[in-house]
C-alpha cells in the first residue's frame, strides 16, 4: 500500500476498532509518505494514537509538529488536543494560553473547538462554576456551527450536575449527550430539546407525573413554528405524551400524532433526524394501547407497519425484538396461540441477541401463553426467569408482574397459602402502581373466594374496580367473574349471573371470544350443579340455561383445535379447554334429557378426534329425553367480528370435518346447535358437507 492516504484511513479505522499498535503502525507510515501540506493532519491523529498507547509526553511533542506545520482548522485542533493534554504534564500555565491565545483570530467552528478544550481546562482546575458557563455559552455556539462536539459538551455539564448533586439536571444531560441526533436541530430549539430530555430523564426516575408536565411544556415549544423541524420536534415528544398517558384513548391520540408527523419529516428529508425510529416507537405505542382497547386487527396492523421498518434497516434486531414480543401479546389477546408461539419464540432468540434488556418481558408473554394453553409448570418456569432477569436489572415493575403472575399460578392450583405469600412480595413492591396493585387486590379476591370468605372477596374486589378507574375489557371481565364466584359462593345466584353476563356483555364487545368461551362452559359446570339441588319447573329452567351455554362452546372448543398444528399446544389445547366444554355439554344434556341428541352428539365427538377427559361422567343413552329447540334469533355479536381473521394462515390448519348426520340428506337437532355456535363465537365450527353416522 504505497498511497499515504490509504495508510492514513487505514490507521483511523484500526483505531476506532481499538487496534493501537495496528494504528500506529499504519499512521507511521502514512507521516513517512505524506507531501508537507498534509502532515500536520497526520500527526493530529498520530499523536491521538500515541496518547492512547500511554505516551504523554511523544503525543504533545508531535501536536507541536503539527501547530508549526499545519494552518486553519487543522492548526486549532493541534492547539486544542495540545491543551487537554499539557496539564497532565503539569504545565498548565502553556495550555491556558494555547487555549487564549488561538481563540483571538479563530472561526466559529475553531471557537467551539478551543472553548470545548477550556471547560476540560476549568473542570480539571476546579473551577467548576467557570465550567458549567463555559459550557452552556459553548452549547448555543456548537448548535450552530459544529454539532459534533455537543456530546462532549453534554456529558461535561452532566458530570458537573453530578458533582453539584443535581441528579435531575445531570440525568437530562446525559439524555442529550447520548441523543445527538443524525442532523441537530437549529438553536431556537434549544429550550425544547431541554424540557424533552429533562421529561425523559423524569420518567427514568419514576417521576410520571412531573415527566408528563416536562413533555407538555415541550410540546407547548412546538405550537407556533411550522417548518420541518417543528414538525420533527412533535413527532417526538407526542411519541413521549403517547408513553406517559393515563388512558388508551389519550395513548393511541398521541401515538398517532407522533406516527403522522414522523412520516411528514420522512418523506420531507428522509431519515435526517432520526424520524424512522421515533415512526416505530410511535407505533408499537398505539398498538400496545390498542391491545388494551381489545382493537387487536388495528394493533396487528401497526405492529405489521413497524416490522416492515425496522427489518429492513442494519441494526433493526433490538426494535424487531420489541415489535415481536408485543405481536406475541396482541396474538396470545385475541387466541390465536399457535401464532403467538412462532412470535415469541423469535422474539426472544432475538433478545438474547441483540436486545437482553427484553428477556424478562418476553418470558412474561411466553407464561402468559404457555398458561393460557394448559403447560402450567412452563409458565411457572418461565415466570421464573422473568423474575430473576427483573430483579438483577433493577426493574421493580417486571418483578412485580412475574410475582403477581406466580400468585395467580397457585391460585389456579388451589395452594391459597403460596398464593397469598407472592401477593405480599408483590404488594411490597408496588408502592406507586395503582394499576398493578388492583391486579394484586384482585387476586387476592379470588383467594379468598378459595378459602369461603365471599364478603371478604367482594370488598377487594371493589377496591380493585376503584384503583383502576376506567378498566380495560380483560380487566373489567377479569374482576366481573370474581364478583360472579364470591356471590354465587354467598348462594346469592341472582347477583352471581348479573356479574356472570355482564363479563359476557363485556367479551363480546371486544370480540375475546376464547375468554367468553371457556366463561361459558364454566358457568354452565356451576348451573348443572345447581338444577341437581332442586325439582320441578327451577330445575328445568336450570338445565335449559346450561344447555345454552355450553353446547355451542364445546362445539366452537372442538372446532378450534384446528387451528392448532400437531403437537403439545394442541394437546394442551384440548385438555384444558375442548375436553371439560364436551364433558359439561354432555352433563348439560343430560340434565335436559334428550336421547336423540345425546345420540347426534356422540356421533359429532366420535367423527373428530379420540376425547381424552380424565374424569369425565359417563353418559348412558337410557337416562336421555327430550331436547329444546334452539333459540330462533341470537342477540349476541359474533365473537370472531374481532376480525382477528388477520393473524391466522388458513393454509396452516386443518380443514374442518364435516356434520355427521344418521341421514345426510337430513338435518338434525345438532346441526340447528352447530349453526347456534357458529353464530355466536363468529367462526365455522363443522364444514358444510354431511357424511353418514356410524
Amino acid at each position: 500500500m504505497s498511497d499515504w492516504s490509504a495508510w492514513h484511513d487505514e490507521g483511523v479505522r484500526l483505531a476506532a476498532d481499538g487496534d493501537v499498535a495496528g494504528a500506529r503502525a499504519a499512521l507511521e507510515a502514512a507521516l513517512t509518505a505524506a507531501p508537507p501540506g498534509d502532515r500536520a493532519h497526520v500527526l493530529v491523529n498520530l499523536a491521538h494514537v500515541v496518547d492512547l498507547a500511554g505516551e504523554r509526553q511523544l503525543a504533545v511533542d508531535l501536536l507541536t509538529g503539527a501547530i508549526g506545520a499545519g494552518e486553519g482548522q487543522v492548526r486549532v485542533m493541534a492547539l486544542a488536543s495540545r491543551a487537554d493534554l499539557l496539564p497532565w504534564l503539569d504545565r498548565w500555565d502553556e495550555a491556558w494560553r494555547d487555549v487564549e491565545g488561538a481563540l483571538v483570530d479563530a472561526d466559529e467552528v475553531g471557537e467551539v473547538v478551543l472553548r470545548t478544550s477550556r471547560v476540560g481546562l476549568l473542570m480539571a482546575a476546579g473551577r467548576l462554576a467557570e465550567a458549567e458557563a463555559e459550557a452552556t455559552r459553548t452549547v448555543d455556539l456548537a448548535a450552530r456551527h459544529a454539532p459534533e462536539y455537543l456530546e462532549n459538551l453534554y456529558s461535561g455539564l452532566a458530570l458537573l450536575a453530578d458533582e453539584a448533586g443535581d441528579e435531575q439536571r445531570a440525568a437530562m444531560y446525559r439524555v442529550l449527550s447520548a441523543n445527538p441526533g443524525r442532523q441537530p436541530l437549529g438553536p431556537r430549539w434549544r429550550r425544547f430539546v431541554e424540557l424533552n430530555a429533562e421529561g425523559v430523564a423524569l420518567l427514568a426516575a419514576g417521576d410520571r407525573a412531573a415527566a408528563k408536565s416536562a413533555f407538555e411544556a415541550a410540546y407547548r415549544e412546538t405550537a407556533i413554528p411550522d417548518d420541518i423541524e417543528a414538525v420533527v420536534c412533535r413527532a417526538g415528544v407526542a411519541g413521549n405524551l403517547a408513553g406517559v398517558a393515563d388512558q388508551p384513548d389519550d395513548a393511541v391520540r398521541w401515538s398517532t400524532e407522533a406516527a403522522e408527523a414522523a412520516r411528514v419529516a420522512l418523506d420531507h428529508v428522509g431519515d435526517a433526524y432520526g424520524s424512522a425510529a421515533v415512526l416505530v416507537n410511535a407505533l408499537v405505542s398505539r398498538a400496545a394501547a390498542r391491545q388494551l382497547q381489545t382493537r387487536l386487527p388495528e394493533a396487528l396492523t401497526d405492529l405489521d407497519d413497524a416490522l416492515g421498518i425496522v427489518t429492513a434497516a442494519d441494526d433493526g434486531e433490538s426494535h424487531e425484538a420489541t415489535v415481536r414480543a408485543l405481536r406475541a401479546r396482541v396474538l396470545a389477546t385475541g387466541g390465536w396461540f399457535a401464532e403467538a408461539s412462532d412470535e415469541a419464540r423469535r422474539a426472544l432468540d432475538l433478545a438474547y441477541s441483540a436486545a437482553p434488556e427484553l428477556a424478562a418481558s418476553v418470558h412474561l408473554t411466553w407464561a402468559e401463553i404457555t398458561s393460557a394453553t394448559g403447560d402450567l409448570p412452563g409458565a411457572a418456569e418461565h415466570l421464573a426467569l422473568a423474575r430473576e432477569l427483573s430483579a438483577a436489572t433493577g426493574d421493580v415493575p417486571g418483578e412485580a408482574t412475574a410475582l403477581l403472575s406466580s400468585a395467580r399460578l397457585a391460585y389456579l392450583a388451589s395452594d391459597a397459602d403460596r398464593a397469598d405469600a407472592l401477593y405480599d412480595e408483590a404488594d411490597a413492591l408496588l408502592v406507586d402502581d395503582p394499576g398493578r396493585r388492583a391486579v394484586c387486590l384482585h387476586g387476592r379476591a379470588a383467594v379468598a373466594v378459595l378459602r369461603g370468605r365471599p364478603r371478604e372477596a367482594l370488598a377487594l374486589a371493589d377496591r380493585a374496580l376503584a384503583l383502576l378507574g376506567t378498566a380495560t375489557p380483560l380487566q373489567e371481565v377479569a374482576v366481573h367473574q370474581v364478583r360472579g364466584s364470591a356471590f354465587e359462593s354467598a348462594r346469592d345466584f341472582a347477583e352471581a349471573e348479573a356479574c356472570y353476563a355482564r363479563a359476557a356483555e363485556v367479551c363480546e364487545a371486544a370480540g375475546l371470544w376464547h375468554v367468553a368461551l371457556g366463561m361459558a362452559w364454566w358457568r354452565a359446570d356451576a348451573l348443572v350443579r345447581r338444577a341437581a339441588a332442586v325439582t320441578g319447573d327451577e330445575r328445568r329452567r336450570l338445565s335449559h340455561r346450561a344447555l345454552d351455554l355450553a353446547l355451542p362452546a364445546a362445539l366452537a372448543a372442538e372446532a378450534v383445535r384446528q387451528r392448532f398444528p400437531h403437537g403439545p399446544l394442541r394437546e394442551r389445547w384440548v385438555a384444558l379447554a375442548s375436553a371439560p366444554a364436551t364433558r359439561t355439554a354432555f352433563l348439560a344434556i343430560r340434565a335436559v334429557q334428550d336421547v336423540t341428541l345425546a345420540a347426534e352428539y356422540v356421533d359429532h365427538v366420535a367423527g373428530s378426534v379420540s376425547l381424552q377427559a380424565e374424569g369425565a361422567v359417563q353418559v348412558e343413552r337410557g337416562e336421555l329425553v327430550t331436547l329444546p329447540a334452539p333459540p330462533a334469533a341470537e342477540a349476541h355479536l359474533p365473537y370472531a367480528a374481532a376480525g382477528l381473521a388477520t393473524a391466522a394462515d388458513p393454509a396452516t390448519g386443518f380443514d374442518l370435518p364435516p356434520r355427521v348426520r344418521l341421514d345426510p340428506a337430513v338435518p338434525t337437532a345438532l346441526d340447528a346447535w352447530i349453526d347456534v355456535a357458529e353464530r355466536r363465537y363468529g367462526f365455522e365450527v363443522r364444514s358444510g358437507r354431511a357424511v353418514a353416522s356410524w
